[in-house]
């Protein structure tokens, strides 16, 4: 699921904010995002198994995989892009897989040194 995002996020994301084939992670103590300004880290997915439905014979479950990113840019000098990048991060969450029945996104920011950092989350829910 993770390379489906990358490519998709790589073919749509034609401004100066581009993807990374790399895993986010820290280099000496600086976290690669707060070093490649403008890049989109995506990291592995995780999954968590869930009762969606009980039956008296059989449970219904629900599969929920979770995608974490990351995008650092200059706080100071906003980019022109960014609100165009944000948007397709966010319907990427549609186009990312075709097998769920929910497909969720949502992001946080934090200022912090001069630098916004966008924390976003992907989350597919299927019936597993």
């Amino acid at each position: 699921m993770r390379s489906t995002l990358i490519a998709y996020l790589t073919a749509n994301l034609t401004g100066s904010i581009r993807v990374s084939q790399e895993l986010p992670y820290e280099e000496g103590g600086v976290a690669l995002n707060t070093k490649n300004l403008r890049r989109i880290y995506i990291d592995e997915p995780s999954t968590e198994h869930s009762q969606l439905v009980g039956t008296f014979d059989s449970d219904v479950m629900e599969k929920i995989t979770t995608i974490p990113g990351v995008l650092s840019v200059d706080a100071k000098n906003r980019n022109a892009d960014l609100d165009s990048a944000l948007a397709i991060l966010a319907q990427a969450r549609d186009y990312t897989t075709t097998n769920s029945f929910r497909n969720e996104f949502d992001y946080t920011t934090e200022i912090g040194n001069g630098i916004m950092t966008y924390n976003f989350e992907y989350r597919f829910h299927t019936i597993d």
